[in-house]
């Protein structure tokens, strides 16, 4: 029986249903884009995909007609549309996403006429081409070559195409001689609709690493910050309590109090000051023990001790020092708390 005129065949009906099915099946969708990936590669995405997610290769008209059809936020998409495009719907965050559909691509070499979408520089120094009729290929490419211990070389650093400039056959060629691949060939998303909200590209490309370093950063000064304001909680507990321990300690020492903790220190210190003091006294008034103890302790502090000024100055700078790093750490980590 033939259709009536004016009324779409059935199978692009069929086809638009099952599109509106396949959208409305997963929280997120994705507007794809895949020209000049070859067969092989398309395959390979697919196979990577099974079970990650749902792929399907689309005409641009019964996408709009099924994205019509579900009507709402599905619209937003429709401005994505054009060229040769894919629809994908996941279940996974749409950042995820985004990073998969990106890992599809790989280094591809220019061809002949193709407009390059970026500068193409080839690096002095040794090639992996060999002496002989391959080298006029550079040459006619713009390269400065020459042959240098057995080996052809680039003389210098040399653009041979710039970005939107067309790629002249004799180019594409020495470039596949070299094994130049500067462009990546793979999926393109054009945008990823989650809950209503449309993604493009430039706020779904984030380097993880980098947001990584930047938390760890923040984490790091608000810890400081919590330390140096004495603020408890479960992260600075331990570390508050060890300084709280540490601070008794070199009180306990300074004032000289007489805890548990601290008397073999107290003991050390007296010993130490009492030396000091024997030092300044005649000798008429130390027996033979004390003078061979303070006389074998002059020796090694000259060798291996500064002088009482420079420890004090020493000293004064390490503490200045400190106190600076403190209220810097201190200052940052407001910083990281409140931006």
């Amino acid at each position: 029986m033939a259709a009536v005129r004016g009324t779409p065949p059935q199978y692009k009906v069929q086809t638009v249903e099952e599109l509106k099915k396949m959208i409305s099946s997963r929280p997120v969708v994705a507007i794809v884009g895949f020209r000049n990936v070859p067969a092989g590669q398309m395959q390979k995405i697919r196979r990577d995909f099974r079970g990650k997610l749902l792929m399907r290769v689309v005409k641009n008209s019964l996408l709009e007609r099924a994205l019509d059809g579900l009507g709402g936020d599905y619209l937003k998409l429709k401005d994505y549309l054009g060229d040769q495009i894919a629809i994908i719907v996941a279940d996974e965050n749409p950042f995820r996403l985004f990073k998969m559909v990106e890992e599809t691509k790989v280094p591809s070499p220019l061809k002949p006429n193709q407009v390059s979408p970026v500068d193409v520089v080839v690096e002095q120094g040794p090639t992996p081409i060999p002496p002989g009729p391959l080298m006029a290929e550079l040459q006619m490419a713009g390269l400065p070559v020459a042959i240098e211990k057995g080996k052809v070389v680039v003389k210098t650093t040399t653009t041979v195409v710039k970005a939107g400039e067309v790629v002249k056959p004799e180019v594409a060629r020495a470039l596949e001689r070299l094994d130049v691949r500067p462009i990546k060939i793979g999926l393109d998303v054009k945008a990823i609709l989650d809950s209503g909200v449309v993604l493009t590209p430039d706020v779904l490309a984030i380097d993880t690493e980098k947001v990584l370093e930047d938390f760890q950063r923040a984490y790091q000064m608000a810890l400081n910050l919590a330390v140096s304001s004495a603020y408890v909680t479960e992260e600075t507990a331990e570390i508050l309590i060890m300084k709280a321990f540490s601070d008794a300690r070199n009180l306990a020492l300074n004032a000289g109090i007489f805890a548990k903790g601290v008397m073999e220190d107290l003991i050390a210190k007296a010993h130490t000051e009492m030396l000091a003091l024997a030092s300044n006294l005649p000798e008429e008034a130390l027996d033979d023990e004390l003078k061979s103890v303070i006389s074998g302790l002059a020796q090694v502090t000259e060798q291996v001790t500064p002088t009482a000024e420079e420890e004090v100055e020493e000293e004064k700078e390490e503490e200045e020092e400190e106190e600076e790093e403190k209220e810097e750490e201190a200052i940052e980590g407001l910083g990281a708390l409140f931006g």
